[in-house]
């Protein structure tokens, strides 16, 4: 084999090697860069939320207010969660499943509107009580916490009808537009009507 084959031999080997040790940098780089994106969408919230939204939180379009608020994190069981209580945020618009002070699941929803600077919603420390029936006037899925004055349930129906109000249902997530109650997507009022134990813990703040 001369000298100059064997030269060019030796550039190719070399320009190989550059090639994929820049390849890979380059991969590591963008895994890098999609870590980190990924970490910046988990971390994502507004100044009146107390917790990050996760990162399967359902984005608020279409009939976002039908389904689950998580689309990817499956309902947790409320039988087995210790110290479980439901965690209610009038501003920034989310009801968060708690064990203790650990977030296991985050729902969208619409408190009461604020009226001369104050929401309709009461704050402060309350308990769900045996008011579950399958609806009442207005919505679906009832749970009480303040006898049957206030309650957790599904976005608003017309008057004891099954058709939702579409102009109600799209606030949720996003402003305070209730009476009072806290609305829930259709799926999560369900969930929480048909699991959550009597007596669970509830507790309401602005932020």
């Amino acid at each position: 084999m001369n000298k100059k084959f064997k030269t060019i031999l030796a550039s190719v080997a070399l320009a190989t090697a550059f090639s994929v040790t820049a390849e890979t940098q380059v991969s590591a780089a963008t895994k890098t860069a999609v870590t980190k994106t990924s970490a910046k969408t988990k971390l994502k919230k507004t100044k009146y939320q107390p917790y990050a939204d996760p990162a399967d939180m359902r984005k608020m379009t279409g009939t976002y207010w039908k389904k689950s608020s998580q689309t990817k994190t499956k309902y947790p069981n409320l039988r087995k969660v210790k110290n479980l209580n439901l965690r209610v945020s009038i501003l920034g618009n989310r009801v968060y499943v708690r064990s203790g002070n650990k977030v296991l699941y985050t729902m969208y929803c619409s408190a009461g509107k604020m009226v001369n600077g104050k929401s309709l919603t009461p704050r402060g420390t309350y308990r769900t009580n045996s008011y579950h029936p399958h609806r009442f006037s207005s919505a679906f899925y009832p749970v009480g916490w303040i006898g049957q004055l206030y309650l957790f349930h599904s976005v608003p129906t017309h008057e004891w009808s099954n058709t939702f109000i579409p102009k109600e249902a799209h606030k949720l997530g996003k402003k305070p537009a209730s009476h009072g109650c806290v609305r829930l997507s259709v799926s999560d009022a369900k969930w929480l009507h048909d699991h959550v134990p009597y007596n669970t813990k509830v507790i309401i703040k602005y932020r």
